[in-house]
Formats: structure tokens, C-alpha cells, sequence
């Protein structure tokens, strides 16, 4: 997998770090920013950085399901199994150096679609919201305020309520779900993809050959444990680690 690095503009007014690999965006965003005064998250009160495992963060993504509000809309994971692999790990880095007065933004490609959120921990909670699902946004449909979607609750999941002159609404592309994730049932698992046999690498006959640290992907991906670390999303004994692996599988 080709990785890359590089810093995006986040909000207006400060430029926000950002961390890209293929098809992820992950940043920080300040809370009390334009668009989060809108939609009321500047009126939480933010628990980070927040303390939780990977294992804890991948039951959480597995948990997520929507629903399409159409004739014949089903039930279907906002994150497939692939998806998680790609980001489980670097979602978990960040829940752990998240500033307490930032969120979590993210955009994941997916066959082309764009599925993109915040998110963020209050006490006992993770906040899960939706912007877009798998490339569908969240616009009105109808004067009525129907959307394209909507989430489906899972055990120990709830949506958040606004409240106006009108009453208390439940915001559904937007789910809070307790701190320690419910037990879901075992996805079912997907068809084998058929393995393509791996090109079979002839003997070196020059001991005098360019060290295979010259490699473009091994360099990527060095580069990119290098970010991680200057990042602060791994620590001094995780990155040498993970870089002597590297080394070690192309040496």
C-alpha cells in the first residue's frame, strides 16, 4: 500500500494538522470552530485524550450500521471489514493524543465513495456523526426533513437530541454509544478473493547491488512511520520497532 504524509488547512481561522495514507484523512479540529457551534458540539464537554484499545475501537466501528430511507432500503455496515483494517489502528493513535479542546475529523474512500465524520468523547461516551455515508450527504429530501439515510441503533447506542421552540429531535446521522462497546454478533465472513501467486524474486547475482532500502515503497513507508512518530501518534519505542521490521522484512 503506497502511503503518504502532508499537512492540509483545517477551519478558517488555524491551520489544522492532517494525516494522509491511501484513501484516509485523519485531522483535528478545534471545537468551538463555525460549522461545530452549528451543529452544538461546542457545547459538549470533551473527555480527551481518551484511553481506549484498539480491539475496543475496531468493536466500535463493527457496531455502526445505516439504513437508506427508500422503498427498498436495507441495512448495511458503514464500515466494511477492509475499511476497519486501514483504520482501526491510526482512529485508536488519535482517541489517545486528541487535544481536550479538539475533535476528531476524518474522510474515508471507499470504491470511489467518500464516507466523512467527527468524532469525539464526552464522559462514558463516544460520539459517532455523520456527514456522508459511502458517498451519500445528509441534504433534505423533503420539506418534511426526511434524509437519503439514517443510522440504525445498536445495542448501547442512542441518537443525540437537539432541542428548539418546537421540541427535542433526534439527530439520526449522529449516535452516541457507551465508552466500553456492546457485543455484537460475528459479521459473517466474506467470500475468499482469489489470491494472485506472488512474482517470485530471483537470486541477487551482484553482491555489490544497491541496498533494497532503495526501494520506492519500503522508502514510503519509512517515510510515513517517521510522520506517525513527529506526530506523537507513536512513541519513541513503537517507532523503532516498527522500523526495524521493516527493515528487517526487505533485508
Amino acid at each position: 500500500m503506497v502511503l503518504c504524509s502532508g499537512l492540509v488547512s483545517g477551519c478558517a481561522s488555524t491551520p489544522e494538522k492532517s494525516l494522509k495514507t491511501e484513501g484516509f484523512t485523519l485531522s483535528y479540529r478545534d471545537k468551538n470552530s463555525a460549522n461545530n457551534k452549528a451543529s452544538s458540539i461546542n457545547k459538549i464537554k470533551l473527555h480527551h485524550p481518551l484511553k481506549i484499545s484498539e480491539s475496543d475501537v475496531r468493536s466500535h466501528l463493527e457496531s455502526l450500521i445505516f439504513e437508506e430511507q427508500s422503498l427498498f432500503g436495507k441495512k448495511k455496515y458503514v464500515f466494511n471489514t477492509e475499511d476497519i483494517d486501514r483504520i482501526a489502528r491510526l482512529l485508536t493513535k488519535a482517541f489517545q493524543h486528541v487535544p481536550s479542546h479538539k475533535i476528531i475529523h476524518y474522510e474515508l474512500e471507499t470504491s470511489g465513495r467518500i464516507t466523512e465524520g467527527d468524532i469525539f468523547a464526552s464522559k462514558g461516551s463516544i460520539h459517532w456523526r455523520f456527514n456522508s455515508i459511502k458517498g451519500m450527504g445528509i441534504s433534505v429530501r423533503s420539506n418534511r426533513g426526511n434524509t437519503k439515510w439514517k443510522l440504525a441503533l445498536q445495542p448501547g447506542q442512542r441518537y443525540h437530541q437537539t432541542t428548539n421552540l418546537m421540541g427535542s429531535r433526534s439527530q439520526e446521522n449522529w449516535v452516541i454509544t457507551n465508552l466500553i462497546p456492546a457485543k455484537m454478533k460475528a459479521r459473517p465472513k466474506q467470500k475468499a478473493k482469489g489470491k494472485t501467486k506472488a512474482p517470485s524474486r530471483a537470486p541477487a547475482k551482484n553482491t555489490d547491488s544497491p541496498a533494497k532500502t532503495s526501494d520506492p515503497a519500503l522508502e514510503e513507508k519509512l517515510q510515513f512511520l517517521k510522520d506517525l512518530h513527529e506526530k506523537n501518534l507513536i512513541d519513541e519505542k513503537e517507532y523503532d520497532q516498527k522500523r526495524k521490521e521493516l527493515l528487517d522484512a526487505y533485508l
